[in-house]
């Protein structure tokens, strides 16, 4: 593992982010020589995978793992990277394809990736192996020690998030992707129980501050959800922004205010958030300093 990460770091440190910094950054604590964390962390995240030796070097990666909900019966292939100097010998092709005869071995019905939208190479591998594209994120940076914008007058009807809102989340995601993008993108209700009591014991230990809170719609519908969470150890702010379709740019503007309200007695750090590929929404982001830093393509094979 610790080449692997060495690997993934020279492959992706160009497009990380704080949290994927974050996340490189456990990974090698977690890596240590330490067998107890290794057969804990191995355990929980379901994770296998392959890898190209030449010689005593490692030189290329691909992990492989469980999607979630179980219930799917999906496998997600990631961390598909290949040392610069060995590119263009079939390597990255090898392992995708022992990645999808694994995943049928395992009696998955399906594997889904994401790819960058603009890696036209990458996404064409992908398609002659058999996957197809179901959908796009947007993938936005807000820049360190950009000043929040000021307070706007907050629209009513906001409440704060409550345990069976979980539910309601997950529909709203289900109305803005299709179902086969759901799958890839692992939309389920789990990562959005907030109030539980062991949510609360993690954000403490891990130094997280978070809020959500969600404008309900017709009947026992949500028309527009957001969760901030502010990492102090990190220091970075993540969001994650959801917003009916149909809602224009007065929905947009207000979504993205919420927002703002939620984080602005908070230390300007860096914001990472991945949306949906709704314009008007990309838009008001960007009109409070966000930018762009890669837009994500997710793709889908079915066994």
């Amino acid at each position: 593992m610790p080449a692997i990460l060495d690997l993934v770091e020279t492959g992706f440190g160009d497009e990380l982010d704080p949290q994927g910094w974050k996340m490189l950054h456990q990974m090698r604590k977690i890596y240590q020589p330490n067998p107890i964390a290794r057969t804990i962390y191995g355990t929980i995240a379901d994770t296998d995978g392959f890898v190209c030796q030449n010689g005593d070097a490692l030189v290329g990666n691909l992990s492989l793992r469980v999607a979630y909900p179980r219930t799917t019966h999906g496998r997600l292939i990631g961390n598909v990277v290949v040392d610069p100097d060995h590119r263009g010998q079939g390597i990255g092709r090898t392992l995708v394809e022992y990645a999808i005869q694994a995943a049928r071995e395992e009696h998955a019905t399906w594997v889904g990736l994401e790819v960058r939208a603009d890696n036209e190479i990458a996404s064409h591998l992908y398609e002659h192996l058999g996957f197809r594209a179901v959908g796009t994120t947007v993938h936005m940076l807000r820049p360190k020690d950009l000043k929040w914008p000021e307070l706007e007058v907050l629209a009513p009807g906001w409440r704060r998030f409550t345990s069976p809102d979980g539910d309601r989340w997950k529909e709203l995601a289900a109305r803005i992707h299709g179902h086969d993008q759901q799958l890839v993108l692992e939309v389920r209700r789990e990562p959005f129980s907030f109030r539980s009591f062991e949510g609360w014991l993690n954000r403490v230990l891990a130094r997280q501050v978070e809020d959500a809170r969600v404008r309900p719609g017709r009947d026992t519908e949500i028309d527009m959800a957001v969760h901030t969470m502010a990492d102090r150890k990190y220091r970075f702010h993540a969001w994650d922004i959801l917003m009916g379709p149909d809602l224009g740019t007065d929905g947009a503007r207000e979504v993205v205010a919420q927002c703002i309200a939620l984080v602005h007695r908070l230390p300007p750090w860096p914001v990472v958030t991945i949306v949906a590929d709704q314009p008007l929404l990309i838009e008001q982001l960007r009109a409070i300093g966000f930018e762009i830093h890669r837009t994500l393509q997710q793709m889908i094979l079915w066994l």
